[in-house]
């Protein structure tokens, strides 16, 4: 494999604390070096003068199972072109089916695919399928030996904790849930929107590094108060290390949630799209669309390139993605920061008019071109 070198352009990379404009070069799969008027003998250049060089994205929370379920998406068919070069699925299976995530999607991927595994054995089939109705489809014990049998695949737990999904059962998935990861020693990840009971209450079960997907959803036992304001429970169990992701969604992000919240600082630790068959049309689209819409909203552009690089990285227990370090994996992702007037949509069908987007240009995946818009 020969050298390529991205000439040119503002790289940043948050987990090292880089923001310059630098050459990045790529030698074999790896970061070989970062710094001004790199040249190389023989290297393949490209020009990104003007555009953003990142470490690839990080989608943490998205329903890749397309072999057997029926939200999910082809990784390779979304990743490239987003600039997305690691995908994590948020519990379209389970114990009975990581065989089949291993084989089906993560074996034959470009794309670097890894998961979480849902504390019911059902997994989600669909998008409305109650799969907590009965705790029957729970099993601690099978579900922690499948996890630690596939440490290199599997990440964490998936709960999804919404009324309609969990019956009569209250908070004991979340319970069940976060007893599992305890025994392996991995993140939670939970859905939340008209759970049964205010956040605070599923705030109080989770530890530091559990994460609260749909953190800005626009129904009730949300982030905000009357007032809109960030309730203070919700403040503190972010102080507490609790990790607030976007997981947009078909119906899980609201614009005048997230413009509140962002107006007091709360701002999300990750950007995730929860993109599956329903929303890749819209209102979610990409990776990009839904950073371009946190963006808009006033989240720093450094904060937006740490939530999809670094801190996923750090949550899911991988720090060695997520970054440019030489000698990491040569996963980048170069994006233009484009001026206009464009048009977001989100889960509620808020359409709106923004004067900026992120666009992605070139996707390198394990040192190779893998997607140039050029």
């Amino acid at each position: 494999m020969g050298a390529l070198i991205l000439k040119g352009g503002n790289v940043m990379d948050p987990a090292v604390g880089l923001n310059a404009v630098a050459d990045v070069l790529i030698r074999e799969n790896r970061i070989a070096s970062i710094g001004p008027g790199i040249s190389e003998l023989g290297a393949e250049v490209i020009d990104v003068t003007g555009h953003l060089v990142t470490p690839g994205l990080i989608d943490m929370h998205t329903h890749i199972c397309w072999g057997f379920t029926d939200i999910g998406l082809v990784p390779d068919e979304i990743c490239p072109q987003s600039g997305i070069t690691t995908i994590v699925d948020a519990g379209s299976s389970s114990w009975p089916s990581m065989g089949s995530f291993r084989s089906q999607i993560a074996g034959p991927s470009n794309v670097r695919v890894l998961g979480f595994s849902n504390i019911s054995s059902l997994g989600i089939p669909t998008a409305g399928t109650p799969e907590l109705e009965s705790l029957k489809f729970v099993n601690i014990d099978r579900t922690v030996v499948s996890v630690a049998e596939n440490g290199d695949l599997m990440v964490g737990i998936k709960v999804r904790q919404g009324n309609h999904l969990v019956g009569s059962n209250g908070l004991d998935p979340t319970r069940l849930a976060v007893e599992a990861a305890e025994q392996l020693a991995v993140p939670v990840m939970v859905h939340v929107g008209n759970t049964p009971g205010p956040l605070s209450d599923v705030l109080d079960l989770l530890r530091p590094g559990d994460i609260i997907t749909h953190a800005y959803h626009g129904y009730a036992h949300g982030i905000l108060d009357d007032h809109s304001a960030v309730w203070t429970d919700v403040i503190e169990g972010h102080k507490r290390g609790v990790i607030m992701d976007v997981g947009h969604g078909a119906g899980s992000f609201k614009f005048d949630v997230a413009q509140a919240a962002f107006e007091h600082g709360f701002f999300p630790d990750v950007i995730s799209t929860d993109i599956y068959t329903s929303n890749v049309d819209g209102p979610v689209f990409d990776l990009p669309t839904t950073m371009s819409k946190m963006l808009n909203l006033g989240m720093p552009i450094s904060d937006v390139i740490a939530s999809t690089t670094s801190i996923p990285a750090r949550v899911i227990g991988r720090d060695d993605l997520g970054t440019l370090r030489p000698g990491s994996v040569a996963d980048v992702a170069v994006f233009e920061r484009q001026s206009g007037s464009f048009e977001f949509c989100d889960s509620h069908g808020d359409v709106r008019r923004y004067p900026q987007r992120l666009v992605c240009r070139h996707t390198v995946r394990d040192g190779h071109l893998w997607y140039s818009a050029e």
